[in-house]
């Protein structure tokens, strides 16, 4: 079985409409500028976006993206799922990141 299309534009644009940019995109996962936010396609269901927050974003700005993010994908017809938050750190043995997803 092939890999499933993944809009990337679309969620692209959805990030624009935060003041940020997309600065990584990885298989599933894509990367909010100053990795605030992490957006997760959702495979088991088209037109689904999973979201999660870095544990370092403020929790009043997180509340600001989400708005946003929600707002500009119900005009695409798109669901986004807050899933809860993730944290970044860093392997120090190869310099390879780990995320670590903290599900609500």
């Amino acid at each position: 079985m092939g890999k499933p299309f993944r809009p990337l534009d679309k969620v692209i644009e959805l990030v624009e409409t935060t003041g940020l940019e997309v600065t990584y995109a990885y298989e599933d996962i894509v990367f909010a500028e100053h990795s605030v936010f992490i957006i997760q396609f959702d495979d088991s269901k088209q037109n689904n976006l999973f979201l999660f927050f870095n544990t370092e974003c403020e929790k009043e700005k997180a509340i600001d993206f989400e708005t946003a993010l929600i707002t500009a994908a119900s005009q695409k017809g798109i669901t986004i799922e807050n899933k809860g938050w993730f944290k970044l750190t860093e392997n120090e043995q190869n310099q390879e990141l780990q995320i670590e997803f903290i599900e609500k």
